[in-house]
């Protein structure tokens, strides 16, 4: 099979277009024909090495946290995902295992949910992780309850937008940060304010919507980029921080952690919680009643895949960026 392989750590010249074996289901797995895969932050942190503490590395590696296509087989006797099925996920490549930028991958049965019948594949590898985390963070971390009011660090990027449809869904009000073009696309998703990260001072525009603080702050973005974060937050709040493994961020949220403790504020780290896939099926019915969308989507090839991680890791990227792996039939 195609497959973009590494055969060590590095930067993007490790990623090399080759033909490797295509992998065989274990018990209780599925075997995917991939048609896309989403490009992550976490792929090109995969890349680098900086899950190390996380998974074993077994070279030559492919990453890959996103999926969608269709089953071909399963491990086992489990017939729930016949083949033939339309199937998303986030891999077991967390756990070691190669992942989705390649034709074939074998998955998990419990991370597997079958694909909206509206949806194509390019948005269901969108999904996974962006709104898994967004999940995570605004009912496992913050346990956002209706009325509350919630800061969305970053509302435009993939993350973002699935936390803001989400947090309106829960009845909450949710204000953003984002560049000024793009305003319009977050209260398109259902933003209650939009503060222009640009050209606003973001405590003031922030205090100005909810006099008496936000109950939850959600930063998408990282890097040090919401220095005065507690100090939105309303008695009791709580800073939710979404998993970026920048250099110094342990250190960074360690002292933040503090200091939160000290004004009757909490705070959290989140990622998605793996197996995956009960929570995915949540996310999956929303989308089939129409109440929740994938972000913007931007379509590449998989010989592109250096360069579509290039573009998320520089920062680059203006949309949701999907591999285009096989055509499988939508």
């Amino acid at each position: 099979m195609r497959a973009i392989q590494i055969e060590r750590t590095g930067d993007s010249r490790e990623m090399k277009l080759a033909d490797l074996p295509i992998p065989e289901p274990g018990p209780g797995d599925v075997l995917i024909r991939v048609a896309c895969a989403g490009v992550n932050p976490a792929d090109w942190k995969c890349r680098e090495g900086r899950l190390g503490a996380f998974l074993r590395y077994t070279f030559p590696f492919v990453i890959g946290f996103d999926v969608a296509g269709v089953v071909v087989s399963t491990g086992g006797d489990d017939n729930r995902f016949p083949p033939g099925t339309r199937v998303f996920a986030q891999t077991d490549v967390g756990a070691g295992k190669w992942g989705s930028y390649a034709e074939f991958v074998a998955v998990r049965h419990d991370s597997i949910v079958r694909i909206p019948d509206d949806m194509s594949f390019a948005e269901a590898a969108a999904t996974p992780t962006p709104a898994l985390a967004a999940w995570t963070a605004l009912f496992d971390d913050a346990n956002l309850q209706p009325g509350q009011n919630v800061l969305i660090h970053g509302g435009a990027g993939a993350v973002g937008a699935f936390a803001i449809q989400l947090a309106k869904q829960a009845g909450a009000k949710v204000c953003v940060t984002c560049a000024g073009q793009n305003q319009e696309y977050v209260e398109m998703l259902g933003a209650d304010c939009a503060v222009d990260y640009q050209t606003a001072n973001i405590p003031d525009a922030v205090r100005a919507w909810a006099p008496e603080g936000v109950d939850v702050v959600i930063d998408a973005v990282g890097a040090q980029t919401l220095p005065n974060a507690l100090d939105m937050l309303a008695s009791g709040g709580i800073l939710v921080s979404i998993m970026t493994l920048d250099a110094g961020d342990a250190e960074r949220l360690s002292v933040i952690a503090k200091e939160a403790e000290k004004r009757n504020l909490r705070t959290a780290l989140t990622y998605s919680r793996m197996p995956s896939g009960e929570r995915l099926a949540r996310i999956a019915e929303l989308v089939a009643n129409g109440r929740l969308r994938a972000s913007r989507i931007e379509t590449m090839r998989l010989d592109e895949a250096a360069r579509a991680l290039d573009l998320v890791q520089s920062g680059k990227a203006k949309t949701k960026i999907v591999l285009h792996v096989a055509d499988v039939g939508d």
